[in-house]
């Protein structure tokens, strides 16, 4: 539920966080055990220990989340920027790109290994792929879907680590998405609001 540490081994930030709320969640077990096994306080001063376990637990759960959260959108960010760096046309060459658009256009209407030229070409030519990139499905001529599919083969061969960033950002975000699951979990579980309001009823001498 929190995450695996080692799925993200090639990025510190998570990496550590990911560690710390482990290491809060099993330290925080072990002491709920003790505070379990001590017959030197009443049930509800037990729950009362363990409330205190249980926020701190949760305070390190909402922190690693923020930073969970945090991550995802740096990598979206800068997934962006390098496809907005590696995709920017070239002025000088905007006289290739019309001829490269016409050639995608009659070739999206040969029956005969159409699809399969275009693809051969956006993958071997950055002329071809920068046309493919930067324009609109309906002037390339090509159905929206397969202008998506083409799309993403190109940044996958001209721009690997922005579809990792975004593959990475899309895990983290959802590992995120279960961390309040998880602390809601810690304070049903840890402690009895009823048990905690008899410390009400306390006397001090």
């Amino acid at each position: 539920m929190l995450g695996d540490p080692a799925n993200f081994k090639n990025d510190n930030v998570v990496y550590n966080a990911m560690q710390e709320v482990h290491s809060v969640a099993d330290s925080s077990a072990e002491m709920l055990g003790r505070i379990s096994q001590d017959l030197t306080v009443t049930e509800p001063v037990r729950h009362e220990k363990a409330a205190k376990v249980a926020n701190r637990l949760a305070a390190t759960a909402e922190t690693t989340q923020r930073t969970l959260e945090s991550r995802a959108k740096e990598l979206v960010k800068s997934s962006s920027e390098i496809m907005g760096t590696r995709f920017t046309a070239d002025p000088s060459r905007n006289a290739i790109y019309t001829r490269a658009l016409d050639w995608i256009a009659r070739e999206a209407k040969n029956g005969d290994g159409g699809y399969t030229n275009i693809r051969e070409a956006i993958l071997d030519e950055p002329d071809f792929a920068l046309t493919m990139y930067n324009h609109s499905w309906r002037l390339l001529g090509l159905p929206e879907d397969v202008v998506l599919d083409f799309k993403e083969k190109i940044v996958g061969k001209f721009a690997p680590e922005a579809l990792e960033y975004i593959d990475t950002s899309v895990k983290l975000d959802r590992v995120a998405k279960r961390y309040p699951g998880f602390i809601a979990n810690v304070h049903s579980s840890f402690y009895s609001p009823i048990e905690l309001a008899k410390l009400q009823t306390r006397v001090e001498v």
